[in-house]
């Protein structure tokens, strides 16, 4: 909670002064926790929004509502697909303002007044962002205008899920460190330290066995469906790989890292293969809803999981925000780099509602998002293959 210093004995002028320094300063810091758990928290109310508007609305009659705009969709039944992506639209106008904004500023500067925008006058953000929302579904597009649209989307949701894997490694890397460190002390909680990173190494490689199997099972149905063997097996090799560079003495990355970027490398492969179109022979199981929705809901989760690390740590250091000023721990570019995540992840959360489709139709995406999930997918494998062998190749940094 945040609290002042009601009720709190004061001696001397001086005491005072000293007083109302601390409840200001207990004050402000509670701020700069809760402005991005507002953002966030009020970035998920949109998605659950979203979810039900599209799933249990009558998505015929919004072509009649927003007659200048959505009437095509009225006429040959998107709506579905064309709330979700508006609705993606709204936010990414509204982070999009928030980025420009916050261009250049840093949270201790609390009299600028951009900084103040970012971080209080919530009621009338709540308004404006309401109201782009209802700018985004208002605005006429033609039916090529629509589809630059997804394709723009298309691009920012994989810089997000690239960011993704960005947070995702490190926080692997930071767990895998605290329990390294817990063992390392000797106290009593050390074997049970021990015990954990045991047991979650094993579950991380069993889930990961598991998977590759699933993917085989499903995507690989005869020795016809070369294709998808081959990006299968690949990243198997590339797993191996980096697993067996992880494991060498002087290395020394850890097993429990290199199991659990090696289900996540897998599960970007299964989410990158259940986009390819319904016609295609060798993927049965993109016609299999319950499978989808199961991948849509893990993929909605790892997302959310990442912004939530995001929103926790982007307030003085990211991956892409360059050093800090020799002055100061806090970069001028955290916040903004706050609102880009948010930006590109307002994109992906809009393709993921509709598959990746940019027909109309929620229905399997097609090959174009399957190559960028694969690249993506191949591209975590090599950051994190870079992560292991990089402070071998540039000796004079600090990693």
């Amino acid at each position: 909670m945040c609290r002042g210093g009601e009720g709190r004995g004061r001696t001397t002028e001086d005491g005072d002064d000293v007083e109302r320094a601390r409840d200001e300063t207990r004050e402000t810091g509670c701020l700069e926790r809760r402005w991005r758990e507002c953002y966030a928290g009020a970035f998920v109310v949109i998605a659950i929004a979203t979810w039900v508007l599209r799933d249990y609305t009558d998505t015929s009659d919004w072509g009649g509502v927003f007659r200048a705009s959505m009437r095509r969709c009225g006429e040959d039944g998107t709506c579905a697909h064309e709330i979700a992506t508006r609705a993606g639209l709204g936010n990414v106008f509204f982070f999009g303002m928030m980025l420009l904004i916050s261009v250049n500023t840093r949270e201790s500067e609390r009299d600028n007044f951009r900084v103040k925008i970012n971080t209080t006058h919530w009621i009338a953000k709540s308004l404006f962002w309401i109201g782009l929302m209802f700018a985004a579904f208002a605005l006429p597009m033609s039916k090529d205008d629509y589809g630059d649209l997804v394709n723009v989307f298309r691009f920012l949701a994989a810089v997000f899920l690239a960011i993704q894997a960005v947070v995702c490694l490190g926080w692997i890397y930071d767990l895998n460190d605290k329990l390294m460190d817990d063992i390392d002390d000797e106290n009593a909680g050390s074997s049970k330290s021990a015990w954990i990173l045991v047991v979650a190494s094993l579950a991380a490689f069993a889930a990961s066995a598991t998977l590759l199997a699933f993917l085989y099972k499903l995507w690989v149905p005869s020795s016809s469906c070369s294709r998808n063997n081959a990006i299968i097996t690949c990243m198997f090799v590339l797993c191996v790989i980096f697993t067996a560079i992880s494991l060498h003495s002087k290395v020394n990355g850890g097993i429990f890292t290199s199991g659990a970027f090696m289900f996540y490398c897998l599960y970007l492969i299964t989410s990158a293969l259940n986009s390819e179109p319904l016609d295609y022979s060798c993927s049965p199981a993109t016609s299999n809803g319950k499978l989808s929705s199961i991948l849509k809901f893990i993929g909605f989760m790892i997302a959310l999981c990442a912004l939530g690390k995001t929103a926790h740590s982007a307030s003085s250091q990211s991956a892409l925000q360059g050093e800090a000023d020799k002055d100061s721990s806090e970069s001028p570019f955290a916040v903004t780099y706050f609102h880009f995540v948010f930006l590109s992840a307002s994109a992906y959360c809009a393709m993921v509602f509709v598959d990746w489709s940019g027909a109309g139709v929620i229905q399997g995406a097609g090959w174009t998002s399957v190559w960028v999930k694969v690249t993506l997918a191949y591209g975590s494998a090599a950051l994190y293959l870079w992560a292991l062998v990089a402070p071998f190749v540039f000796k004079t940094r600090e990693f």
